[in-house]
């Protein structure tokens, strides 16, 4: 008999993946169910739609499941929404008694191959490896999550939207098929942000949007800095033009008031030995020490705003610029904060090693958009097993190398779940008559392999 912890959870699970059927078309509801339970049983190294048509027993069916990716596809955005209002839901406690709500926001290529892959080209490899391969060829994923901070875990990451970047090229190629608009990757941040934002409302808290350098733009900045309690922090370039703040003017004089001071030079600053101070922050799970210097200027970027600024001297070398949209917030906030934004990145490496995010191989647009259904088994088994605890989710006592305490890993959080519901589909088939048939049924699940 299953514990009864762990048996909420594997309902849990259940009940998220039927609130998501109910928002696709009846006809789609079934084969959106059994292709969640092929991806979470889909042990073959390749993880295309092909394994998981067969981990889910569809094999003799697998025409209409294919049929129907694209259904799944065409409700992407709906199937996002509905399940960070699922997440709001569960966890609406933990965010409620947070200081802040977190989003980070960031881009991922997903391999395809083949040229008949629609909407896909070539884009920047932010992973060149040993061919120092500054482009790849697929698809461009715009991907925001909510961090959430689990009391015993740390900081988890939950995708909670994704969209995939069409340059204008591959919009006007399939135009005779397709009603796709351009938008430039930051235009799409923004719509994506001013989507999510009033999801948060009912919390009335600051939210930070936390990003990489590549979004610290006007055309990001601006449009964010106009919505309420929401602050902007990312990474700024070395020679980001910032200035001083202008002295306010004794007596007013004719003309418009200055904008922008002294042009400030980001370099000297570093090399100046005066105004250094050394911080703990917390980062990564672990207090540490660094050496910042801070100061309020106004930027270009934000039209004269103030924004905070802070150098972060790694060692005599190294140095990084962060900055906020809030002047008044403080550097050790700010450095957490920057911390957290590496939380996606570690996601992402967990959707394409754990859920073979980018090796689904199919050709259509809307079914590739379908293959987000990765990211939707990420955040549903993260939020199924919140509440477990290490001892239920992973057992290393076989590993006496491996660190005891180390929070547990997304697959051990996914094999558990397998276990679990293999656990209660074998207690639901021993009580029945006739059983052998079903459990060879369950025994080829758990003993596929790729062949």
């Amino acid at each position: 008999m299953l514990h009864q912890g762990r048996q909420a959870s594997v309902h849990l699970f259940q009940n998220i993946a039927q609130r998501l059927a109910e928002k696709l078309p009846k006809k789609t509801r079934s084969y959106f169910l059994s292709l969640i339970t092929g991806i979470l049983f889909a042990i073959a190294r390749r993880r295309t739609v092909t394994t998981w048509l067969q981990a889910a027993q569809m094999s003799d069916d697998y025409q209409r499941a294919f049929y129907h990716m694209p259904h799944i596809g065409r409700k992407c955005t709906v199937l996002f929404e509905n399940m960070l209002d699922i997440l709001l839901e569960e966890l609406s406690t933990v965010i409620a008694t947070a200081a802040y709500i977190r989003i980070t926001l960031d881009d991922s290529p997903a391999k395809r191959y083949g040229k008949k892959v629609e909407g896909a080209g070539d884009h920047h490899n932010p992973t060149p490896g040993k061919t120092n391969a500054t482009l790849c060829f697929g698809h461009s994923w715009g991907v925001a999550a909510i961090v959430i901070a689990h009391l015993l875990f740390g900081e988890i990451s939950f995708p909670i939207a994704a969209e995939l970047y069409l340059r204008q090229k591959e919009i006007d190629t399939l135009k005779d098929k397709y009603d796709r608009k351009f938008q430039t990757k930051t235009a799409r941040a923004v719509a994506l942000i001013k989507r999510l934002v009033p999801k948060f409302a009912r919390f009335e808290k600051k939210i930070e949007i936390i990003v990489d350098g590549g979004y610290a733009k006007d055309t990001v900045l601006l449009p964010l800095g106009k919505l309420d309690k929401v602050v902007t922090i990312s990474r700024l370039r070395r020679d980001a033009a910032l200035f001083s703040i202008p002295e306010k003017p004794t007596k007013p004089g004719r003309g418009r008031p200055r904008v922008y001071g002294d042009k400030i030079d980001l370099k000297p600053m570093v090399e100046s030995k005066d105004g250094w101070q050394f911080l703990e922050c917390r980062q990564y799970g672990k207090v540490v020490k660094k050496q910042v210097k801070e100061f309020v200027a106004s930027s270009r970027l934000t039209r004269g705003k103030p924004i905070k600024v802070i150098l972060v001297k790694e060692d005599e070398k190294t140095w990084v610029p962060l900055t906020s949209t809030d002047a008044l917030m403080g550097a050790t906030e700010i450095l957490a904060s920057d911390a957290v934004r590496f939380g996606i990145e570690a996601m992402f490496k967990d959707l394409k090693a754990v859920w073979g995010w980018g090796k689904q191989e199919v050709r259509l647009l809307e079914s590739n958009e379908a293959a987000a259904m990765n990211m939707l088994l990420y955040g549903m088994t993260e939020l199924a097993t919140w509440g477990r605890a290490q001892g239920e989710l992973v057992d290393r006592s076989y590993r006496p190398w491996a660190d005891a305490d180390r929070r547990p890993s997304h697959s051990d959080r996914r094999n558990f779940l397998r276990r679990e519901l293999l656990a209660e589909e074998l207690t639901a088939v021993l009580i029945l008559k006739n059983t052998q048939r079903k459990i060879d049924a369950l025994l080829k699940i758990l003993m596929q392999t790729d062949t």
